[in-house]
């Protein structure tokens, strides 16, 4: 078996149907789909169990668990080399698997590959505009890119990508501990052992629901704490683990006292949050470098703080190695 399509559903009754059968139809057709009831108390349960289809194998969980372990479970059951998530209320392209399978194979040694997502409304219209912002990640593309890229932003859509199950068991699976954000946790990890690609064009449709778009409905910005413990990581390492890094904030104050509550988790340790941009601040910044008063700088960067990285990386920093970036914009 070379692919495992691998689903966990949690009282998913509303768009389930629509999301087993965009991968029932694929035109690439020798593959097990692997589906994890996670404890649903909804109509799944019945859903699951009318399928008829031999390539459907179900898991049905007693209580639930979680995304993470129920994903863990199942890829712990799945036969096949690659394996493909499929979100319970999204929509795979019919010729989705063909075209990762196919560009697998065109490059070996690759530990996963996603597409492009364009994304749509639930049951609550979202509006267009906002939408495409939800894109945003698109444009991250190449390999270089998303490597670049991987503690700026989410760089991948959870359910678009194909990855090595033999990557996948090295690095130890989804971390459990984090509720929504496991999948970028997973890349960030993966981009440490193998290289990630993008076929560049949209071969899944996301699901855009107003509650996973509110800030304000999430206990704390989950992918601000996957992006923070493994950038300190990285700094750490420069220290061969000796001693934690200490960190400068630059961003709005919405972003940095938001920032605060992430490092009491993190527990990352930050000297000082500036909300200036002006010349004397940079200045100072590099003074507090060359005096090893910090070791690292992180930008939450909004659309008024563009031209700050550039000053910072002209005053010899280094982009992921000593000066981080975070996108901070805020939209609601």
């Amino acid at each position: 078996m070379l692919i495992s399509v691998v689903m966990a559903v949690y009282n998913g009754e509303l768009y389930l149907q629509e999301a087993i059968d965009s991968i029932l139809q694929q035109t690439y057709p020798e593959f097990e789909f692997i589906i994890v009831n996670d404890g649903s108390t909804d109509k799944t349960i019945q859903i699951l169990n009318d399928i008829q289809d031999p390539r459907v194998r179900l898991i049905h969980l007693p209580k639930n668990v979680g995304a993470a372990s129920a994903l863990n479970r199942g890829i712990q059951e799945a036969e096949g080399k690659w394996i493909a998530i499929q979100d319970a209320d999204d929509l795979s392209y019919p010729s989705r698997l063909k075209e990762q399978i196919s560009y697998v194979k065109d490059h070996p040694g690759i530990a996963a590959v996603g597409t492009l997502r364009k994304c749509i409304s639930g049951r609550n219209e979202i509006p267009k505009k906002r939408l495409r912002t939800e894109e945003f990640s698109n444009y991250l593309v190449s390999g270089e890119h998303l490597r670049a890229y991987r503690f700026y932003i989410n760089p991948l859509c959870h359910g678009s990508v194909l990855f090595s199950k033999e990557i996948f068991k090295k690095i130890g699976g989804y971390d459990p501990s984090y509720k929504i954000c496991y999948d970028y946790d997973l890349w960030i990890r993966m981009l440490e052992v193998g290289s990630i690609h993008k076929i560049n064009k949209v071969l899944y449709h996301y699901r855009i629901h107003p509650e996973s778009i509110s800030r304000k409905k999430q206990p704390y910005n989950e992918d601000w704490l996957v992006a923070s413990t493994h950038i300190k990581k990285i700094a750490k390492k420069q220290y061969h683990d000796t001693r934690d890094p200490v960190f400068l904030v630059i961003g709005n104050s919405n972003a940095c006292n938001e920032f605060k509550q992430i490092c009491s988790l993190s527990k990352l340790k930050v000297d000082c949050y500036l909300q200036s941009t002006d010349s004397g601040t940079l200045e100072a910044i590099h003074q507090l470098i060359k005096k090893q008063l910090i070791d690292s700088v992180i930008l939450l960067e909004g659309i008024q703080y563009l031209s700050i990285f550039q000053a910072l990386e002209e005053k010899g920093m280094e982009w992921n190695r000593n000066l981080f970036k975070i996108w901070a914009g805020y939209w609601n």
